[in-house]
């Protein structure tokens, strides 16, 4: 059974979804810009798309 609060606990990870974000970055080939959300976990889009939420780095493919 799935747990929505384990869910939020690793998207909180810093650490976790930066690695993932370096691995995305690297397969589109574009820089990456992880951000985070009001509920205190952390997201990542491509960085040229329009992000409303603060920026907390931004990851370059190499």
């Amino acid at each position: 059974m799935s747990c929505a609060c384990e869910q939020k606990r690793l998207g909180s990870q810093y650490g976790r979804i930066k690695k993932l974000a370096k691995a995305y970055a690297k397969m589109q080939g574009q820089a990456v810009a992880i951000y985070r959300n009001t509920d205190g976990t952390y997201g990542f889009a491509l960085a040229f798309s329009e992000i409303d939420k603060p920026i907390v780095e931004r990851i370059s493919p190499y």
